[in-house]
């Protein structure tokens, strides 16, 4: 489940982490193709997403994840559940399940459902470190891994801290639990939605921005467990490889464990703003062809 974690949180923190540090060079040809046609530049567009998460503004990232015309879908979709009628079966499940967050005991409580899993797994959580370790050694050594060669040597780089970090941190602290939860449950408090009825009058921007406080003490809470998701976020650097009409091809690297992560991501040109190659094709819309003229 660490590892799980860990994989996670990479991925989020390189695909959309805020990017503090200058990025690198385009290659010449890239320049002299922007500078001579209206192709937004791809490094920009992460650049502003990276700064919206890093901001927890989850409205202002979602436009730049989807173009208009998808965004007005979604739009639609969630204006539609909206205007579905309530149930009482549907405040009552509601109610039972917020009120687990946002009760005056409720961190008394999680702690009294968590605690024995905690005292379980304390003897078992050594070893299990241990196995884990082992596994991603087996990994880099496996020629049937499926890792590049990149891959390897960026985890091979990681892996001292990555040990420092997993043999280092009490993940199964009940001090460290009890404050990650009070950081959550105050958050959820802070949103002031105590039915359904409160949820379906907010509007998709009112929604989004009470997950972004959301997301934000979730960010503190895993920030106990010794994962800062910003501070990683914050070595993200962006190099253009190459754009070809409406195609791009673009490298994110982060920084973690003192190690350089790298990604290289296919762009698709859609209603004049980047998007992945792979979310494009769940997208219903039409494909931008950009000439030269």
């Amino acid at each position: 489940m660490k590892r799980n974690l860990l994989s996670m949180s990479l991925m989020l923190a390189s695909l959309f982490g805020a990017a503090q540090p200058l990025l690198a060079q385009e290659p010449v040809q890239v320049r002299a193709i922007s500078a001579s046609t209206s192709i937004p530049d791809p490094a920009a567009q992460i650049r502003a997403a990276a700064d919206l998460l890093r901001n927890n503004d989850l409205m202002g990232l979602l436009r730049t994840m989807v173009p208009p015309s998808q965004l007005q879908l979604l739009r639609q979709g969630y204006e539609e559940g909206r205007s579905q009628p309530i149930t009482d079966e549907d405040r009552a499940e509601f109610e039972e399940a917020i009120a687990k967050f946002t009760a005056p005991d409720a961190v008394e409580r999680l702690m009294q459902e968590i605690e024995p899993k905690l005292v379980e797994a304390r003897p078992q959580a050594p070893g299990a470190i241990m196995m884990g370790l082992g596994a991603l050694q087996m990994a880099l050594s496996s020629p049937d891994a499926e890792l590049t060669e990149e891959q390897r040597a960026a985890l091979r780089q990681a892996m001292p801290g990555l040990q420092r970090w997993l043999t280092s941190t009490d993940f199964l602290s009940s001090l460290s639990m009890r404050q990650a939860l009070t950081l959550v449950t105050d958050a959820i408090r802070g949103t002031g939605l105590d039915s359904i009825d409160e949820l379906r009058m907010l509007s998709l921007e009112e929604a989004l921005a009470q997950a972004g406080s959301v997301l934000a003490s979730a960010k503190q809470a895993v920030r106990i467990y010794g994962l800062d998701l910003d501070a990683i976020a914050d070595t993200l650097a962006v190099e253009v490889l190459a754009i070809d009409g409406d195609t791009a091809r673009v490298r994110t690297t982060i920084t973690v464990f003192d190690a350089p992560i790298s990604r290289e991501v296919e762009l698709v040109l859609v209603e004049g703003r980047w998007y992945g190659k792979e979310a494009v094709q769940h997208f219903d819309i039409k494909i931008d062809h950009h000439s030269d003229s």
